[in-house]
């Protein structure tokens, strides 16, 4: 069995190394920016994280070292290098943002996010409560969201393994008899006995996936796997979520809810009369990345289920390649339930590069046509949610061209997995920098010209920009 490394201990003296740099302000030129032809697998590095310490990619990494599977290397793996290492002058930068990014987010996430922790499970309310403090606004309340959850990953990455695990054992507690999940889960929710209207998002393997990379708790992968499996069946076998006559067996989502992209007048939805009219793209993402998440969870614990995930995730990949990939115009849209592809570029469409559903050629000719310089996912700050050409685009509107964090994160993991790390640390650097800065930074959305925030300061998801930078190559 092929071990997946935590990157628990190596975040643990990172961290250390880094924070006791900037309180001393001795720079000090760093040992990766001598060139080498090879690097040896240390605990808990990834493929992503070696290409962006290197200035290469991914692909360029798996390509030269025969690698079939870019989430599976092992510590003491001899990694050759194709190209040379960053310069000093590029890496001692990187590091001073590395050391401000993860100061800020561990300040940040200090503040009483956790309001209860039951046994194992852990609950947040989506903006800090100190104890005794009024509850005014909905955000305020104690409930756990699956895209919400995506900042797990910012207390794995933290070493707060008990908190990041506990959020999405609160999940797995309320997971229904018959394997779905609900859309807000709280102290008090438990079990039911059938899921229907209002479901979390399929996103909770994956976040199981990268939350055991940092921390390398076995039993909380193979409870992660039991759940997960139990889900992915809700959504194949029990969910009638599937439509097979225009959509030929594709999924849709139930209510504008669910999606999180909650804006009744984006017209992605309108177009369609509303979301549940539509077999969405980014649903059908998460239900392959989720899927593939399950197979590495599964081949991981020696489960032979692995088979299955894997099927599941091959087929979907495939009939959104037939019926959602536009060759013309070289993205993903919706397809009506009705018939026909929903003309709407919207960032749903970009997330097959999240799930790996694209093929080499059409990862390149999606990221060169519409999210390099020209194109209508490329802005100043961070990623559009809406294309810049679609009727009624704001930079500040919500999901109309705002800036959101959470979303953002998946589709810069998916950037670094087909090797596009220049664009995905254009999309990264300036949320790292507006966030190293100092505090005040972390807000729900943003401007993605301008980075002005919006909305809630202090919003959970905001901590996504760790990961998230991690993704990128910007930080160890």
């Amino acid at each position: 069995m092929t071990s997946i490394i935590s990157r628990r201990r190596v975040n643990q003296a990172l961290a250390s190394i880094l924070m006791t740099t900037a309180l001393l302000a001795t720079p000090q030129a760093p040992a990766l920016a001598v060139q080498q032809e090879e690097h040896v697998v240390q605990p808990g590095e990834t493929l992503s994280g070696i290409a962006g310490l290197y200035g290469t990619s991914v692909a360029a990494l798996a390509a030269s070292n025969g690698i079939t599977n870019a989430d599976i290397i092992w510590v003491g793996q001899p990694i050759k290098i194709p190209g040379r290492a960053a310069t000093n002058s590029v890496v001692t930068s990187q590091s001073q943002n590395a050391v401000n990014l993860r100061i800020a987010v561990d300040n940040f996430l200090q503040q009483p996010f956790i309001q209860r922790t039951i046994g194992e499970r852990v609950y947040y309310s989506f903006t800090p409560v100190k104890p005794g403090q009024p509850r005014l606004y909905w955000f305020q309340s104690i409930r756990n969201h699956g895209h919400e959850n995506l900042s797990a990953l910012a207390y794995a990455s933290l070493d707060r393994c008990k908190e990041a695990q506990g959020m999405l054992h609160a999940f797995y507690h309320a997971q229904n008899a018959d394997g779905g999940f609900p859309y807000i889960v709280t102290a008090e929710t438990g079990a039911g006995i059938t899921t229907k209207e209002n479901i979390t998002l399929p996103v909770l393997a994956w976040q199981a996936l990268q939350i055991y990379n940092y921390c390398g708790d076995a039993n909380f992968l193979r409870t992660s796997l039991d759940a997960g499996a139990r889900n992915d069946d809700w959504w194949w076998l029990h969910s009638d979520r599937r439509d097979h006559g225009s959509c030929q067996g594709l999924f849709f989502w139930k209510e504008l809810w669910e999606t999180v992209r909650d804006d009744a007048t984006l017209a992605t939805w309108t177009a369609t009369g509303g979301a549940e009219n539509q077999c969405a793209v980014d649903l059908n993402a998460y239900l392959v990345a989720n899927a593939r998440a399950l197979a590495t969870i599964a081949r991981e614990l020696g489960d032979s289920r692995a088979a299955l995930f894997d099927n599941r995730a091959t087929e979907l990949s495939e009939l959104m390649n037939k019926m959602m990939w536009n060759a013309e115009d070289s993205f993903y849209y919706g397809v009506a339930r009705r018939g026909g592809q929903v003309l709407i570029r919207d960032i749903g469409g970009l997330m097959p590069l999240y799930a790996g559903v694209p093929s080499s050629d059409q990862a390149a000719a999606l990221v060169t046509r519409h999210m390099q310089a020209g194109g209508d996912f490329h802005s100043g700050f961070g990623l559009p949610s809406l294309g810049k050409s679609e009727p009624g685009y704001g930079s500040a509107l919500r999901w109309q061209g705002g800036m959101w964090p959470s979303l953002t994160m998946m589709i810069v993991k998916g950037l670094a997995d087909y090797g596009y790390l220049e664009t995905a640390q254009h999309i990264t650097r300036p949320l790292v920098e507006k966030i190293g800065a100092g505090p005040g930074h972390f807000w729900e959305f943003y401007d993605s010209e301008t980075g002005l925030p919006s909305h809630d300061q202090n919003y959970i998801w905001a901590a996504t920009v760790l990961p998230m930078a991690e993704f990128a190559g910007l930080q160890p």
